[in-house]
């Protein structure tokens, strides 16, 4: 492991980056959700759940350090040792041992969501994995600044999509 990345920078980062997924998620949820019809008696948001909505961001809070914990931070180190170890004779660098780790990581959803639900699985885990490799100092603040550019982005352009009447039907 380098020397400046430790594993609870490695932590934090990638709890960032999948909580940054979960919020991209939701976003475009909303923006393709309200390009459709509501369903007769279907309410779009209700009071409730926007009293509870601080209640979810703690429970993702919790999901995002968890999955962290489990998979992101052990794939990324069992993958850095897999290359120093096995990649000398089979090739490969520490990313390919990463993401094929994480992929089997995801077989666990499989069961769930199927097959579409395993490759959103692994992209999301191999995106933080990719990201949390390189955690040294001062990746969160420029993680945090770019993600929230690029939410605030995606929100801005769904919204002109669905005003301008390009997204939905």
């Amino acid at each position: 492991m380098p020397e400046d990345r430790t594993f609870w920078r490695m932590l934090r980062v990638s709890m960032l980056v999948l909580f940054l997924e979960a919020a991209l998620a939701l976003i475009l949820g909303v923006v393709f959700g309200e390009s459709r019809e509501p369903e007769p008696g279907e309410e779009p948001i209700s009071a409730l759940t926007l009293v509870f909505l601080p209640f979810f961001a703690v429970f993702a809070l919790l999901a995002t350090a968890a999955v962290s914990a489990a998979v992101v931070a052990p794939s990324v180190l069992l993958g850095e040792a897999a290359a120093r170890r096995i990649g000398g004779r089979f090739g490969g660098r520490a990313l390919g041992w990463q993401l094929l780790l994480a992929g089997a990581a995801c077989v666990l959803v499989w069961p769930l969501a199927g097959w579409r639900g395993w490759l959103v699985a692994w992209a999301c885990l191999g995106v933080a994995g990719a990201v949390a490799r390189h955690a040294r100092r001062g990746l969160f603040v420029r993680v945090l600044g770019w993600g929230t550019l690029t939410l605030l982005a995606v929100f801005g352009l769904g919204g002109l999509g669905l005003w301008a009447g390009v997204v939905g039907s």
